[in-house]
């Protein structure tokens, strides 16, 4: 099954379920803004994951519109950014709606321009709306905006939805269900990070700042084909290892102590997730070996409740128990009285 395809079969999965639950209506997923970081730079743009899951679609300023009749019919329109010569001189080239069809495999593409217009005809008579309910003020704004365009045609007969629905509730029960396209881009994703962890470790000495660590796991990463890091990376030496959500700084690396880097790579939309610590001499002392295998064991016990049937709680527990087990028998922790 090709890419097109893939999210053809995921909008009409949503589909299905609207039309099951209300018997059709209409759903509104819009992608994530653009974030300014200076006067006229953004921050690297990443699209929102629920609209990339239907659409395939990673430019900013789009919005994907499911219109499903009590019949189980569905049409796919997209609002995208139109072409424009001069703005993709500056920012890269666009899709525009007239090459979208073809391309994602929607019935209809529109201008983003006129999608308040479209979504005041689009929800006409429908009687149940999808949306993400208080995803934020100027989503609620533009939603009033929508209803009160249909309400101004009550007099001829046209009535806007009466139900409101959470659209995210439904497809993030479909998410949690991975196909094999997934799959193979989470492994992908997964030995990409895994390479990058081993060169940093590989590289790693004495007398290193941790930004140089940093930086090993973004060439990596990037080299790879990765498009971005999953999240912030955590790379941080000694008394830094305390610090839940460290970013890389300048402290060096000394010898003797241990260097914790959790890190992962972002590909096709899907992240990777690996922490490690390790000494940065490359030798444990050792209360460190000690330490280290607990954690090993208690990893290996999670693992190993990792399995159908189980519940979610269940891996957590194993390690809780080795890891509670592991504290005492150091001395780390000890029982009340």
């Amino acid at each position: 099954m090709n890419k097109t395809n893939i999210y053809q079969q995921r909008r009409i999965a949503l589909a299905k379920q609207m039309l099951s639950k209300t018997g059709g209506g209409i759903a509104v997923i819009s992608t994530a803004p653009e974030v300014a970081r200076n006067r006229d730079s953004e921050f690297p743009y990443r699209h929102d994951s629920d609209f990339f899951y239907l659409s395939g679609f990673e430019e900013p300023g789009a919005t994907l519109v499911l219109k499903v009749s009590d019949k189980g019919q569905l049409e796919s329109h997209l609002f995208c950014r139109p072409k424009d010569l001069e703005r993709e001189i500056w920012d890269g080239i666009r899709l525009g709606p007239e090459a979208a069809p073809e391309k994602l495999g929607v019935e209809f593409a529109h201008s983003n321009q006129v999608l308040d217009q479209k979504l005041g005809e689009l929800l006409a008579d429908q009687e149940a709306i999808y949306i993400r309910l208080a995803e934020n003020a100027e989503a609620d704004r533009r939603l009033r905006h929508w209803m009160k365009q249909v309400r101004s045609q009550s007099r001829a007969g046209i009535n806007p939805p009466s139900e409101f629905h959470d659209v995210e509730s439904l497809i993030h029960e479909m998410r949690l269900f991975k196909d094999a396209h997934e799959i193979d881009i989470m492994r992908k994703a997964a030995a990409i990070s895994a390479r990058a962890h081993i060169r940093a470790m590989q590289i790693c000495k004495p007398g290193m700042r941790e930004y140089q660590l940093e930086a090993e796991l973004l060439h990596e990463f990037r080299n790879s084909g990765a498009q971005s890091v999953a999240y912030n990376s955590i790379v941080a030496g000694g008394e830094n290892t305390c610090i839940l959500h460290y970013r890389a700084g300048s402290t060096e690396l000394l010898s003797g102590e241990l260097c914790l880097i959790d890190a992962g790579c972002e590909l096709d939309g899907y992240a990777s997730d690996i922490t490690r610590t390790f000494p940065i001499n490359g030798k444990f002392t050792g209360p460190q070996r000690a330490l280290y295998n607990i954690t090993l064991a208690a990893q290996e016990a999670a693992v190993a409740m990792t399995k159908p049937g189980n519940t979610f709680m269940q891996p957590h527990e194993a390690a809780l128990r080795v890891l509670t087990q592991g504290l005492l028998d150091e001395k780390l922790l000890k029982l009340a009285d």
